[in-house]
Parts: C-alpha cells; structure tokens; sequence
C-alpha cells in the first residue's frame, strides 16, 4: 500500500490553481492599454501626471478633449509611438527585491500576505500604439492599436500557496476575475468655436471613432475552494470564458473648451460617451473543471480521485462596450510654468475604469530653448499614487517626448507599477 502524506497533497498536485491563475493574469497579457487614449496622444499628459483635458492641443486633443481643436492651428503630422505600464495593487518594487529568491519564514510569509489587500491580487498590464496622426487646423485624424486588460486572484490563494492546506480550513478562489480587450482605432475629430467674445470663447469639439475588432475575452464565471480535514482533502475549481478574435464597432468622444481672457482655460470631456463592439470572428466559449474528492493518505489511486476536463465549444456573436470616462480640468501659465490640474472618473468599476476619482497635477515649462520639462502627480483611481517626469525635445519642426510614471507609491523603492512613453511628430 502506498503511503501519501496530507503534506504531499497539495490540492491534487495544484492543477486547479494553475488553472485559476492562467485563466486570471494571463488575459491581461496579449492586451493593450489602459483606455482609448492612443500613444501618440498620451505622452505630454504621462509626463504632467495625467493633465491634459485643458491643456492638450493638435494631435493631443484628439483624446483628452476634441473642443481643443477649436483653438488648434498650423499642421501637425504624428509619427509611430508606443507606451507601456504595468502595475499592481499589493507588491512594491521594494519588497519584490526582498522576496525574490530569498527564503521565506513565517514572519515573512505573513508580512506578505498582509501585503495583498482583501479583495485580491490585481494585475494590470496596458500597451497602446499609434502608427499615424494627422492634424490640419480644426481638424485631425488618428490610426493606432488601443485596449485595456485586467486580473484579479483571489487571496486565499495566496494564502493556500504561502502556508499550504491548513487542517480544519476551507479556502475559496471565488474573487478570481479577468478581462481585456485589444482593438485597432481610427479616429476622426473636428472642434469648432461655439460662442466668442472679447471675454471668452468656448469650444466644442467631437471625436467619432472605428473600432476594428482584434481579440477580447473575459471570464463569466469562476470560483473554486479546497477544505482539508483529518482524514481528507476535498476541492473544486471552475472558471468559464468566452472570447473573440476579430469585430467592429464604433465610438463618440465629446468636449467642451473655454478659453478665458484671464489666461485660464478650462475643459470637460467625456471619453467612449457611445463605444460598442460587435464581437463575431471565431466566438469561442471554454470550460475548464478540476475537482478532488476523499484525497486521503490511505488512497494510492490518486489519479481517479482528481477529475479535470478542458470543454470548448463555438459560441454566438456577443457584444461589449468600452467603458467611459469624465475627464474636467484647468490650466494656466505662471510666468514659464504652466501648471494643469485635471479630474477624471468613470462611469463604472470595470475592468482598469474606476468609479473612484483620479487627480492629476503637472507642469510645464516653456522656453524658447530645445528642451521642455515636464512633471507631475496623480492620486486615486485604480493606478492609486504617482509621481511622473517627462522631457519635450523641439528640433526645428521635429517634436520627441518622452515621459516615465510611477504606480501606487511616491517613494520608487516602494513603487507597484511603472509606465514609459515616447512619441515623436513633426509640427508646422
């Protein structure tokens, strides 16, 4: 007779476990970005914190607020850029250089346990592109590849991985969630002046867009526990998705601009106002189950006791809709500074959108030199506390920016996230 210990009998050898977290985190990771602002867009905001709605002008306008276009001139041509961040919600760099490789006692386990806040560990993981930026006066045109992505594990998972299957306890995976998107855009914009005179003038401005479907998932159900008693382990995992590789759709961004006699502008938007996606290429739905029944040290046949099955069937055309978001702010020029303070909130808690408010200060200097610094802090929302730098460089009619952010923390020995941008545009 073999002899297995409860030791041993990790949850029928962890394969519901590693279902869980493959079908979580990994959704995150073929996705793009956090929202529909594409790169070429971003990267002036990124290094001012996240200001931009009263501030963005030309190609920049095109995502924080189209009514900027009214008060937009010359000719701007966007060349190819790219951003990335990566953050989340529980682990500072800090720590991750603590942990990684180093033997864990108790003390430490519990430390890091106490790390992961009770409603799981989040993971988000955001890409964007923009291959082409077109901006004539009012009037401009964008093409780029936009998404957003997000994981959740549960914390008794962690607390199972940490301290094993504790006798007389039963742990439950159900907080597991994910979802993502990742869709190619091309956007169309116009701002006009609505009302003027000599004391101010307002602007509206509007942003329609084409949404070329290229992957999305999201999880529809998961859930799993394990209980361990004296004489047996018994446990379950579950977790159903349904996915898409390929659709259409369309989107509307609507702004409102004020510039004042004063120096102030002030600005409002509200991005993915109307942004659905039809989802009908290759539509599968998957099904993958893991149960464990009477794992006792006295049953050798431990392949009969664990049961999994991985089902996936063709599903019907669904639809989704990108969630949206309020962006206000202000903006003026102290003497060089220019200083923006912008508040954003989304209309749901889906995915990286958060109904929890964000606040973003940044600066700017200007000058008639090459270089333009820029910097900047954020707070709320799901990124929580930040801190960001960017450098603008002016090479005649050649434009490159650049801009570093920080997830969660202010001090970056404890940052949970880190985010690069870099763009560069011709302007005329």
């Amino acid at each position: 007779m073999e002899y297995t210990s409860i030791t041993d009998m990790r949850f029928g050898r962890g394969r519901a476990l590693i279902a869980i977290s493959i079908l979580a985190l990994g959704l995150t990771l073929p996705l793009a970005s956090v929202d529909t602002a594409m790169a070429q867009n971003a990267v002036r905001s990124w290094g001012m914190g996240g200001a931009g709605v009263a501030t963005a002008r030309g190609l920049e306008a095109v995502d924080f607020n189209p009514a900027n276009l009214a008060f937009s001139s010359g000719f701007s041509l966007g060349l190819a850029s790219a951003a990335v961040d990566v953050r989340n919600n529980a682990i500072g760099l800090e720590r991750y250089n603590e942990i990684t490789g180093a033997h864990l006692d108790h003390a430490d386990k519990e430390r890091l346990l106490g790390d992961i806040p009770a409603e799981g560990f989040k993971l988000d993981a955001d890409m964007r592109a923009s291959a082409l930026g077109l901006q004539l006066g009012n009037f401009a045109m964008t093409v780029g590849a936009v998404g957003a992505g997000s994981g959740n594990l549960d914390k008794d998972y962690f607390d199972l991985v940490l301290f094993g299957n504790q006798m007389g306890e039963t742990v439950d995976f159900s907080g597991t969630d994910g979802e993502g998107y990742a869709v190619g855009q091309a956007a169309f914009s116009y701002g006009g002046v609505l009302h003027e005179n000599e004391a101010m003038s307002l602007g509206y401005g509007l942003s329609a867009k084409y949404l070329h479907g290229i992957y999305e998932m999201h999880v529809q159900d998961a859930y799993g526990s394990m209980s361990t008693s004296r004489e047996e382990i018994n446990g379950e995992a579950f977790v159903s998705t349904l996915s898409s590789q390929g659709g259409a759709g369309w989107g509307v961004d609507l702004g409102l601009a004020l510039q004042m006699g004063n120096g102030w502008s002030l600005g409002a938007s509200v991005e993915n106002l109307y942004a659905t996606m039809q989802w009908d290429n290759n539509v599968e739905a998957r099904e993958f189950r893991v149960s464990a029944r009477e794992i006792n040290a006295l049953n050798g046949d431990r392949d009969n006791s664990i049961v999994d099955s991985d089902t996936t069937l063709t599903a019907d055309a669904y639809s989704s809709n990108l969630p949206a978001k309020l962006r206000l702010g202000a903006a003026n020029r102290f003497g060089p500074l220019m200083v923006a303070l912008d508040y954003t909130q989304g209309f749901e808690d889906r995915g990286t959108a958060s109904t929890t408010p964000r606040f973003h200060l940044g600066g700017e200097l200007w000058s008639d030199g090459l270089v333009q610094p820029r910097f900047g802090l954020s707070a709320g929302g799901v990124a929580g506390t930040g801190a960001s730098a960017g450098l603008g460089l002016r090479l005649g009619v050649w434009k490159v920016d650049m801009a570093v952010l920080s997830r969660g923390e202010l001090d970056p020995n404890k940052t949970k996230g880190l985010a690069f941008a870099a763009g560069s545009s011709l302007v005329f």
